[in-house]
């Protein structure tokens, strides 16, 4: 389970992440205002290089849908922090955590 904030509200949501090595995996997201799944997919571009492409279908609840870019806005915000993490663990030769 999982708290964060949301327009200025507490909100609790719970994701069940499932793996499929070697190169995808599957998201299930459960919230107050929303359920989404999401599909995540690897592709090598070269030796040096990977490509990530995701995919996501989203339920609103009874509550005003984030408009596009909101949305945009929201998942490039979280995966900036992803990104900064894992290019961290990379550098300092940790494993992902």
């Amino acid at each position: 389970m999982r708290q964060f904030q949301h327009r200025g509200k507490l909100k609790i949501g719970v994701k069940i992440v499932s793996l499929r090595p070697p190169n995808q995996w599957h998201l299930d997201s459960f919230g107050e205002f929303d359920d989404y799944t999401g599909d995540y997919l690897l592709s090598s571009l070269g030796p040096k290089r990977t490509k990530l492409n995701m995919t996501f279908v989203k339920n609103w609840r009874n509550q005003k849908p984030m408009s596009k870019s909101e949305y945009v806005d929201d998942v490039n915000r979280l995966w900036n922090k992803y990104t900064t993490a894992l290019e961290n663990d990379y550098r300092n030769h940790r494993p992902p955590k």
